[in-house]
């Protein structure tokens, strides 16, 4: 069933219409990259409103949907009065205020209604990936492999966290990337303790940690990792707490699969940092999804009640801050029903630069 048939199957009846105005919502439906479209599905037609300077690209990628040029709302209105619509439903965590009212005056035939059903309904089927984002994902996860591994052999003492973080966002591009997934981190010395910091002009030096926290994206698709490297030699309570974080990150992979409870990974890493007598430095949630977006649902936490399925695809993180150094290490993991996938090729012993 192709994603538009789902959105259609989703609708309660024939007089109900499913109106999808975000780009990412659109990318994930339509299958490629749009922006100033506007898609209106219902069981009798499926029509994606678009720009004429769009309009040629648009029609030869499109595939269950037809493609009009977009010149006024008065052609929607015209759909919904000979279908007989009467009820719209809109992204209720999409669509702005001034988006809702203006929709709701242009197209008056009909009861517009934001919907977090709607919104929920899309959540669900961007969780479970096809094949072919897998492959994206995958793809975007080995660009950064070749980053940090290129980023080992060029950062040194004396460098700068700006000018670090700097390097690996050019190196990312360099093989291949359509963009970075996110602002690339790259934390030194005391500051790895706040992991939310943005990189400075700290130089790295002798005994300290680096973490580095970087991704890519590759058709659309993001991926990620996070590594904490040793700048010469570190003292055995660095050495111990990277240790724990290395085990408690592999013992929640080693967790994953489908039918677990979300909370379940999150539990298992948390003990291991228990027996290593660092659970109470613990700094992450286990998980997140990731895809079109470099954080989205489901959230590995305590507290969780979601059942994860196949084909999920995580960022997985576990990490710890002493209030003096912080340890983080994570992958991107990929849920089958009998275990996950570690798409991250990087190694999760410490490396030291």
């Amino acid at each position: 069933m192709s994603r538009v048939d789902n959105i259609v199957e989703w609708l309660p009846d024939e007089r109900s219409a499913a109106l999808i105005t975000s780009s990412l919502s659109l990318r994930y439906i339509c299958g490629f990259p749009i922006e100033n479209s506007i898609l209106l599905a219902f069981h009798e037609r499926c029509i994606l409103f678009v720009t004429a300077r769009d309009f040629e690209e648009a029609n030869a990628k499109a595939d269950g949907f037809s493609v009009q040029v977009l010149s006024s709302g008065r052609q929607m209105l015209e759909l919904l009065i000979k279908y007989s619509i009467k009820r719209i439903y809109t992204e209720a965590d999409k669509i702005t205020v001034a988006e809702f009212n203006t929709y709701k005056e242009q197209l008056h035939y009909a009861d517009v209604l934001a919907s977090e059903e709607l919104s929920e309904k899309l959540v669900q089927m961007r969780t479970v990936k096809s094949d072919e984002e897998i492959v994206a994902i995958l793809n975007a996860q080995k660009i950064c492999d070749k980053a940090y591994e290129r980023i080992l052999c060029t950062a040194r003492k004396g460098m700068t966290e700006r000018q670090i973080a700097a390097l690996l966002g050019f190196y990312i591009m360099d093989y291949g990337a359509e963009d970075i997934a996110f602002p690339t981190i790259a934390l030194s010395g005391e500051n790895t303790a706040n992991q939310r910091a943005k990189p400075s002009d700290r130089q790295i030096r002798d005994g300290d940690f680096l973490i580095l926290e970087f991704g890519a994206r590759y058709n659309g698709y993001c991926a990620s990792m996070c590594r904490t490297v040793a700048v010469g030699s570190i003292d055995s309570t660095r050495d111990n707490m990277y240790n724990a974080v290395s085990c408690a990150l592999q013992d929640g992979l080693k967790t994953l699969r489908a039918g677990i409870g979300g909370k379940v990974a999150d539990s298992v890493a948390k003990a291991t940092l228990n027996a290593w007598g660092a659970d109470k430095y613990c700094s992450v949630n286990f998980a997140h999804g990731i895809g079109l977006e470099a954080v989205e649902p489901p959230f590995l936490r305590q507290g969780s009640s979601v059942t994860l399925k196949a084909k999920t695809a995580l960022s997985t993180t576990c990490g710890i801050s002493t209030g003096r150094f912080g340890v983080k290490i994570g992958d991107i993991a990929v849920l089958t029903e009998e275990g996950c996938a570690d798409l991250t090729a990087a190694t999760k012993s410490l490396v030291h630069i």
